[in-house]
């Protein structure tokens, strides 16, 4: 739904690879009603009685009172009551942004469907959470979170950020599966991988205009999934999410374009039943060549001082511009 937009963004200037913010009203107050007249677009416009699941998103935090008012939810929760086939509702928001009442309040409403909730917790590691992507909370406080839900009865999601900004190729494939390894400690086995893309307005974009960002390799999504299966076996169901989100995205998971299409494909007969026997047989040149080479690259800077010399590199070249 069109929202106000993620507060996270107004108080820092949020995450350094999102540009949702750029597809909501930026900062106008969307109102209670304004909300479930959007709701009620969509009821008139297909049957959501044909699925079982149902996922309520607004670019943002869907239980901060400021972005989504409990009571436009509890009406959109009554609509949802109305039809017997749904069984779970998702939604998303911040960890720091999900009150006990409002959870309540929502879960009340469902009147006995499943509720989960999906949060960003890309990295366990609080160096890349809140250096590369300041993401603003810790591990820590994600396992206070996780609690809290549990003890609710409603289910989380992390969704883990596939190359943040600032790692390596293989930093980046290390971090996702320290990552995952975290959340089985954790009791969960189910994570989405969120893959990312070069949005308009970021950080990324701007390393990205400046060749310092690289979306990552499909050869690495194979490689995580591949690890994730030997290493967790079902304690592990790592799901792929398309990435294709509510903005334009100028650049994404790529190989050398020979083999595109293919190994995207793979990844997609895979998500629906977490099977890597997709990946056999599948090969290009450019795995040998173009990623062995990506996943072999070394730095001899740390992650804080790359930050700063990145950084610093893009603020000349857009003063060089003007």
């Amino acid at each position: 739904m069109r929202s106000t937009g993620c507060e996270w963004v107004e108080k820092t200037g949020g995450c350094t690879m999102c540009g949702f913010y750029c597809a909501t009203s930026r900062g106008r107050e969307v109102s209670a009603g304004e909300y479930v007249a959007q709701f009620e677009y969509v009821m008139d416009a297909i049957d959501l009685g044909d699925y079982p699941i149902i996922s309520i998103y607004n670019d943002g935090n869907i239980f901060n009172e400021r972005e989504m008012p409990v009571d436009a939810i509890e009406k959109i929760c009554s609509y949802i009551d109305g039809y017997q086939s749904i069984r779970k509702v998702v939604v998303e928001s911040r960890i720091d942004y999900t009150p006990d009442g409002h959870v309540q309040r929502m879960k009340k409403a469902l009147n006995g469907r499943q509720l989960e909730v999906a949060f960003g917790f890309e990295s366990a590691n609080p160096l890349v959470m809140n250096l590369c992507i300041n993401k603003g909370f810790s591990a820590n406080n994600f396992d206070v979170f996780h609690s809290r839900m549990r003890s609710m009865g409603v289910l989380t999601k992390p969704l883990l950020l596939v190359k943040p900004p600032f790692l390596t190729e293989a930093e980046s494939i290390r971090d996702i599966l320290a990552t995952v390894s975290y959340c089985v400690s954790r009791g969960i086995d189910y994570v989405d991988l969120e893959v990312t893309t070069v949005e308009k307005n970021t950080v990324v974009h701007e390393l990205w205009k400046n060749d310092l960002y690289r979306p990552p390799w499909l050869w690495s999504l194979v490689d995580i999934l591949q690890r994730c299966r030997a290493q967790f076996g079902d304690h592990a169901h790592v799901y792929v999410s398309p990435w294709t989100y509510s903005v334009e995205s100028l650049d994404g998971a790529r190989n050398c374009g020979v083999c595109d299409a293919e190994i995207t494909a793979a990844i997609e007969r895979y998500n629906c039943r977490f099977d890597t026997a997709e990946f056999e047989g599948l090969d290009c040149s450019c795995r040998d060549g173009g990623w062995k080479e990506a996943v072999t690259a070394k730095t001899p800077l740390t992650i804080p001082e790359r930050i700063r010399e990145q950084l610093a590199f893009v603020r000349q070249a857009r003063l060089s511009s003007l």
